[in-house]
């Protein structure tokens, strides 16, 4: 076996691995773009996954430092040739990509690149995912009809992942929707029917009972009362029927993601979020569920931390404000583990994305917490 062949097969073997193995969807991507990059020995590869909105949901890039990355001026918006891919029923190779009239050129800072191979991800019922892209073979040569195969093989492996974690959300959605219609229900058969016997029952003894007008009045009370909470009820189901998905959805995620990590880590975790939140887009709400799932994860594997508060609130429905703060052994910001380098830069990213900002602060022995400040208006989101 040659050295080639013996580098493609780890690298396909690594990204089935990283599909299957229940990494986070950013993770298993990461991997995807490495091993793409590894296999047909290109300088650079990049993977991104649109959003409804339209922006980039996921993009991940490989061969670039991160000093690098950070000082582009701004990630793709998937127009140009990267629209292209998306579009395309095959993969598309170029000698020169500059050349080529879909190029939409690059943003500031972006290195330069010649060569191009982009390959569409594409799920079932030829649903366009996302695409996977290549620049600049490392001997110099362009891309070749057996680097295209190997790389369609990786784009599969990735619309596996997508579609798995597409699936996984939908899923969730499905459960907490049938979770809220339950409680409706058991709401309206169950407490508001007992409301109504306790009513009769009082009705019963009213009427073979001999009041006074003050008894009179102290029984008519008790029925006013029950006849408001009978009200309020109805008026929590009807809310609770009627409140947009997403945002239901939004709340209750957040809600999971502590009592998973509470299960898990031993950790006491509260929140104080408000009853109602602004309305967020889709991006929005994805991209936060991520930063506070990742945090919450770092406090699991190194805080050593007993209780972890998450703080979410907005001003006049312009920001958001998002703060998870932890007591645990915290760090020195100027030595952060090389272990939680890539979930930290995911961070920034997220928020990046999404026309925010991310601050941590720590001192070693007291605690760590993360900041996050989100622009709400959707002229604002990038």
């Amino acid at each position: 076996m040659t050295k080639k062949q013996e580098t493609t097969l780890e690298a396909l073997s690594d990204a089935a691995i990283a599909t299957i193995s229940g990494l986070s969807l950013p993770r298993t991507l990461q991997r995807i773009a490495n091993n793409a990059r590894e296999m047909v020995n290109a300088k650079y590869a990049a993977l991104g996954v649109p959003s409804p909105e339209g922006t980039m949901r996921t993009f991940v890039t490989s061969g670039l430092e991160p000093s690098v990355v950070s000082g582009i001026e701004h990630e793709p918006h998937g127009k140009g040739l990267l629209g292209a891919i998306l579009e395309a029923d095959t993969p598309i190779r170029l000698a020169n990509l500059q050349e080529d009239p879909r190029s939409s050129g690059f943003c500031g800072n972006h290195p330069p690149m010649t060569t191009f191979l982009g390959v569409p991800i594409i799920g079932r019922n030829h649903q366009r995912l996302g695409n996977l892209y290549l620049c600049d073979r490392g001997d110099g040569e362009l891309f070749t009809e057996a680097d295209e195969k190997l790389v369609t093989i990786l784009a599969t492996f990735a619309a596996i992942a997508i579609e798995n974690s597409n699936l996984h959300n939908q899923l969730q959605e499905a459960a907490l929707i049938q979770e809220r219609d339950r409680i409706a229900m058991e709401l309206h058969d169950g407490i508001i029917q007992l409301i109504y016997a306790v009513g009769m029952k009082l009705e019963i003894i009213r009427g073979h009972t001999t009041l006074d007008s003050e008894e009179d009045k102290r029984f008519q009370s008790v029925f006013d009362d029950l006849n408001r909470a009978i009200d309020d009820i109805r008026t929590y189901i009807r809310d609770l029927r009627s409140v947009t998905q997403a945002q239901s959805t939004f709340q209750q995620k957040l809600t999971n993601l502590a009592q998973h990590f509470k299960d898990f880590s031993a950790v006491d975790v509260v929140f104080d979020m408000p009853n109602e939140l602004p309305a967020l887009t889709d991006q929005q709400r994805h991209s936060i569920l991520q930063i506070v799932r990742e945090t919450l994860a770092n406090v699991a594997r190194h805080a050593e931390a007993n209780h972890v508060k998450v703080s979410i609130h907005s001003t006049d429905h312009k920001k958001l404000y998002l703060a998870i703060q932890d007591d645990g052994r915290g760090f020195n910001m100027d030595n952060v583990p090389e272990s939680s380098h890539f979930g930290l830069q995911n961070m920034q990213t997220r928020a990046r994305r999404l026309g925010g900002t991310l601050q941590i602060e720590s001192e070693p022995n007291r605690g760590t917490t993360v900041y996050l400040v989100v622009p709400l208006r959707r002229d604002s989101v990038v």
